[in-house]
C-alpha cells in the first residue's frame, strides 16, 4: 500500500486458538512519518509495511511510540508465514519528532548498507538482555517457519505501560507476555549451563558414597536380607532349612508322610504351635520364622511340627534359646504330664528333648526336641498315641534340615546324632518335682495343685519304725504337700505328702532308707492291724549320674468298725539325699505301681538338682 495519509499500522500479535475475526487493525497517527521505497511482504496473510532509505516498518505486534510510552494493542496471536530475525546488535531507539512518535528501527532483509550505517551500533544499558544471543549485523538472516509459542500465551498479549515504567521494565513486561516473534526464544532454565548438571552429578555420587559407607561393606552369605530391631541387616533363614517328607522318615520309617502346611508367620496364639513353649513378652524377637506341619495316615495318627527361628546374632540366640528351655522344662499346662527327657551328641550347639503325655480322655504322647545352631533354633513336635516317638528319632529328622542351614547361621553342623534319658531340666523350686511331674489318675481329670515348703510334719503310716520328724540321722529335712482337684473319683483331701532329707554323705542316706523300707516290709509281723502288699523296687539315674534306687508299697492300716487307712508309700536314695512320698488313696483310686515308681524316682532326680 503506498505511503501516505490513511496509512495503517500493523496487526497486534494474536494468541493461538483465538478467533481471528475478533479484532481490526488500529489507524496510525496522522503524524507519522511517510516513507518511501519498495514495500517487502512478508506473507499474504500481514498487512503490507512501507520501507525506504533510514527507516524500516514498525515491528509486527506493536505501535510506534507515543508520549506515555510503548503502547500494545491486544490482538488474537496469529501464526505468520515467516518471521524476521533481528540482528544480534543492539540498536538504540531513533529519537523522538517533534510530534513525540520514533522511527521504527529497520526490519526489512532488503535494507542497504546506508540504512544500517545510520543507526548507531551501540547498545543502550539494561536496553536489550539478549543482545549476547543475537546474531550479528550483516550475516544472512533465517526464518523459522513457525514462531515459537511463549510458556504463557493463554494470557493476554500486554498492557498498556505507565509512563513511569522504565526501558528494563518495559523488556521485561514484554517478555512476560510471550514472544513477539521477532526475538530468539532463550532458555532461560537453570539447567542450560554444563555445571550445573556437573554439580548435580556431584551430589549424587556423595549420596551413594554414604549410602554404601553406612552399610559397612557387609555382604550377604545367600538370599536377601532383613532389618533387626537394632536396625543391622542380617541373612533371613530360608525355607530350605524346614524338614522335608524325606527327614521326617527318621520319625517313622513306616509312616507314609506328606506337608500339610508351611507359613512363614506364626501369630502368637496360633493353636499348632510347639507343646510347652510359651513365647511371652520377654521372648526375643526373631527376624524370620518358618513352620511346617506334617501329617501320617497311620492308626495312632502320627504326625510332626517343624519351626525354625532365625535370629539377628548368636548371643539373641542364645537368649531366646534359654527362655524356651525354661519353658519347656516346667511344661505346666493342663493336662500335661512331663514322662522322660532326653539329652543328644551331635545336634547342634545346645539341645534337649521332652517327652509328654496329654492325658485326655486318650493319652497322647509329644517328643519335643529344640535345638540351637548358631543364630537359629530349631523345635520339632513329634506326635503318637499309645506309645512316645523316640527322641533320637525326632533328633536325626530334625539333624537332616539343620544341615542345610547350619553354614548360614554359624552354627555347629549335625553329626552323628544319639540320644540318651537324663533328667528333665530344672524347673520350679530346685529340688522339689513340678506339678507336670504328676500323673493323673482319671483320664481327662484332675489339676495338681502344690503348697509351701515346709518343716515335716507328717506322721507316716506307723509302719517305718522312726518318727520321720525327729529321727536321727539327716541333717536337714523339708515338706511339701500335692494335692490334687477336679476329679471327682479322687478320696477327701486326696494328695501326696513329699519328705526330702540331706545327709552328710550317701551311705548316711542309704542306710536311712534301707531302714525304712526293710521296717515297712515287715510292718505285717510288727504290727497286727497293717497290711503289706505290692511291694516292688526300683531303680533310676539322677543329676550327674547319681544312682536311684528305691522300693515302694501299698500299705493298709485297720481304723475299727470295718474301716481301713489305705496308702501308697516308696523311699529311695539318691546320693547323699533320700526322699519318702505317700498318698492317701483307696481300693479303687490309686497310682498304678509303675506311675508310682516312676514319680518316686522323678522326685530323687529332682532333689539331685540342689548341691
Amino acid at each position: 500500500m503506498p505511503s501516505g495519509q490513511g496509512e495503517q499500522a500493523p496487526q497486534g500479535r494474536r494468541d493461538e486458538g483465538d478467533d481471528t475475526s475478533a479484532g481490526t487493525p488500529s489507524s496510525a497517527s496522522s503524524g507519522s512519518p511517510a516513507t518511501s521505497g519498495s514495500p517487502t511482504i512478508s506473507s499474504a496473510d500481514d498487512a503490507q509495511s512501507p520501507t525506504g532509505s533510514g527507516s524500516s516498518a514498525p515491528r509486527r505486534g506493536f505501535l510506534p511510540d507515543d508520549e506515555e510510552g510503548p503502547v500494545f494493542e491486544e490482538k488474537p496471536f496469529r501464526t505468520p508465514a515467516r518471521s524476521a530475525v533481528t540482528p544480534t546488535t543492539p540498536v538504540p531507539p531513533p529519537p523522538a519528532d517533534a510530534q513525540g512518535s520514533a522511527n521504527p528501527a529497520p526490519d526489512s532483509p532488503t535494507e542497504d548498507a546506508s540504512s544500517s550505517a545510520a543507526s548507531p551500533a551501540v547498545a543502550l544499558e539494561g536496553s536489550d538482555p539478549d543482545a549476547t544471543f543475537r546474531r550479528p549485523a550483516g550475516e544472512a538472516q533465517t526464518h523459522r517457519s513457525r514462531r515459537q509459542r511463549s510458556w504463557r500465551s493463554e494470557e493476554p498479549a500486554a498492557t498498556r505501560a505507565s509512563s513511569e515504567q522504565s526501558a528494563p521494565e518495559k523488556e521485561a513486561a514484554s517478555r512476560r507476555n510471550g514472544s513477539d516473534g521477532d526475538e530468539l526464544v532463550v532458555d532461560r532454565s537453570p539447567f542450560r549451563h554444563w555445571w550445573t548438571w556437573a554439580v548435580v552429578a556431584v551430589l549424587l555420587g556423595a549420596i551413594v558414597f554414604v549410602a554404601v559407607s553406612r552399610l559397612g561393606g557387609r555382604t550377604p552369605v545367600a538370599g536377601p536380607t532383613a532389618s533387626s530391631a537394632g536396625g543391622s541387616t542380617v541373612t533371613p533363614i530360608p525355607q530350605t532349612s524346614l524338614m522335608d517328607v524325606k527327614d521326617a522318615a527318621s520319625i517313622d520309617a513306616n509312616a507314609q508322610w506328606r506337608v500339610d502346611n508351611t507359613v512363614s508367620q506364626v501369630p502368637s496364639d496360633a493353636t499348632d504351635g510347639v507343646s510347652c513353649i510359651v513365647r511371652d513378652t520377654g521372648h526375643p524377637n526373631p527376624v524370620s520364622t518358618w513352620q511346617r506341619t506334617f501329617s501320617t495316615t497311620t492308626k495312632t495318627s502320627t504326625a510332626a511340627l517343624h519351626r525354625v527361628d532365625g535370629y539377628a546374632d548368636e548371643a539373641t540366640a542364645k537368649t531366646a534359646y534359654k527362655v524356651e528351655a525354661a519353658s519347656l522344662a516346667s511344661c505346666d499346662s493342663v493336662p500335661t504330664h512331663i514322662v522322660s527327657a532326653s539329652s543328644f551328641t551331635g545336634l547342634g550347639d545346645e539341645s534337649v528333648s521332652l517327652t509328654i503325655a496329654y492325658q485326655g480322655a486318650k493319652t497322647q504322647y509329644r517328643t519335643v526336641v529344640l535345638a540351637r545352631f548358631g543364630r537359629e533354633i530349631q523345635a520339632v513336635d513329634a506326635a503318637n498315641y499309645d506309645t512316645p516317638i523316640a527322641a533320637e528319632n525326632a533328633g536325626k529328622a530334625m539333624a537332616g534340615a539343620a544341615s542345610r542351614s547350619c553354614d548360614l547361621v554359624g552354627g555347629t553342623c549335625p553329626a552323628s546324632v544319639s540320644a540318651k534319658n537324663t533328667v528333665p531340666p530344672v524347673a520350679g523350686d530346685a529340688g522339689w518335682p513340678v506339678t507336670s511331674d504328676f500323673p493323673r489318675i482319671t483320664p481327662d481329670q484332675g489339676e495338681w495343685r502344690q503348697t509351701a515348703e515346709a518343716n515335716v510334719s507328717s506322721k507316716g503310716t506307723q509302719c517305718e519304725g522312726l518318727t520321720l520328724a525327729t529321727a536321727a540321722g539327716p541333717s536337714e529335712r523339708r515338706q511339701r504337700t500335692y494335692l490334687l482337684y477336679q476329679d471327682s473319683s479322687a478320696p477327701q483331701g486326696f494328695g501326696v505328702d513329699q519328705l526330702r532329707f540331706r545327709f552328710s554323705d550317701a551311705k548316711g542316706s542309704a542306710a536311712f532308707t534301707k531302714k525304712i523300707g526293710d521296717s515297712i516290709a515287715g510292718c505285717a509281723k510288727s504290727l497286727k492291724t497293717a497290711k503289706i502288699s505290692n511291694g516292688k523296687t526300683f531303680t533310676g539315674i539322677g543329676e550327674g549320674n547319681v544312682a536311684i534306687s528305691g522300693r515302694s508299697f501299698i500299705v493298709t492300716q485297720d481304723t475299727g468298725s470295718g474301716q481301713s487307712a489305705i496308702y501308697q508309700v516308696a523311699v529311695a536314695s539318691a546320693g547323699d539325699k533320700a526322699v519318702y512320698l505317700l498318698a492317701n488313696v483307696s481300693t479303687s483310686y490309686r497310682f498304678t505301681d509303675d506311675d508310682w515308681s516312676q514319680l518316686t524316682v522323678r522326685a530323687a532326680q529332682r532333689a539331685t538338682q540342689i548341691r
